[in-house]
C-alpha cells in the first residue's frame, strides 16, 4: 500500500475542517447559548436591558445615553484623585 494520500483525500481534508467547524458554532449557537439566556441571572440581565430599550444587536457604549454622565464621573475621578487608573501626576 501507498503510504501517501491520494488527491481526492487531500482536496477533502480543508471541507472536512470547514465542515467541523460550522457544526461547533452551530452547536454552540443553537443548543449552548439559548440555555444560557435561560439561566436566572442572564435572563434577569436580558429582561433589564430590554426594559431599559437597550438594543443588544449592537450596543456601543459610547452611544448609550447615560455614558455621557458616565465618562464625566471617570474624568472627575481620574482629574482628582492621584494615581488612580495608574494615570500619571501631572504637576
Amino acid at each position: 500500500m501507498d503510504s501517501q494520500s491520494s488527491p481526492s483525500q487531500q482536496n477533502r481534508k480543508p471541507w472536512l475542517g470547514l465542515v467541523f467547524i460550522l457544526a461547533s458554532v452551530s452547536m454552540i449557537w443553537l443548543t449552548i447559548l439559548p440555555r444560557i439566556g435561560q439561566v436566572p441571572t442572564v435572563r434577569m440581565r436580558i429582561d433589564s436591558n430590554q426594559a431599559a430599550g437597550i438594543n443588544p444587536t449592537a450596543v456601543f457604549y459610547s452611544d448609550h445615553p447615560s455614558m455621557r454622565e458616565t465618562e464625566r464621573k471617570i474624568e472627575s475621578i481620574v482629574n482628582h484623585s492621584d494615581g488612580v487608573f495608574w494615570a500619571p501626576s501631572w504637576p
